[in-house]
């Protein structure tokens, strides 16, 4: 991981019960997300990714999703708030900070390829949301 991913403080996670394991999965590549760790976030993604922004842009090739991390703020804090899984339906909500002290508010409804453990995932809808 990045140095930025080293100073990511993430709090409020939701308990697993164990009976979802995808909660885990969705959980680390949010971790990753907002570490702005691009190779572990691209290496969780199909290669024909559709990740919609709303209100800003479709991420469409990993070479898409790299150069928008990269543009990104930094985030020094993660709250999750919840993750929710439903075979191949995933949603996670929460809050990040960045160093400045503002705020933003997360949505991001996740579609993933297959239901075996290995799938990945093809489908994004994030929803930002500047306090």
């Amino acid at each position: 991981m990045t140095a930025d991913a080293e100073q990511l403080s993430v709090v409020d996670i939701p308990e697993n019960c164990g009976n979802a394991p995808r909660k885990i999965v969705i959980r680390d590549f949010l971790i990753a997300l907002y570490s702005r760790a691009a190779d572990a976030v691209i290496a969780t993604l199909q290669d024909d990714i559709q990740w919609q922004l709303v209100g800003s842009r479709t991420l469409s090739t990993a070479a898409d999703v790299r150069q928008w991390l990269g543009a990104e703020e930094p985030v020094n804090e993660l709250k999750l708030h919840t993750i929710i899984t439903h075979g191949t339906d995933c949603g996670a909500d929460g809050t990040i900070r960045h160093p400045d002290g503002s705020q933003s508010h997360f949505n991001h409804v996740i579609v993933f390829a297959g239901h075996g453990k290995n799938a990945k995932i093809k489908e994004i809808r994030s929803y930002i949301i500047d306090a």
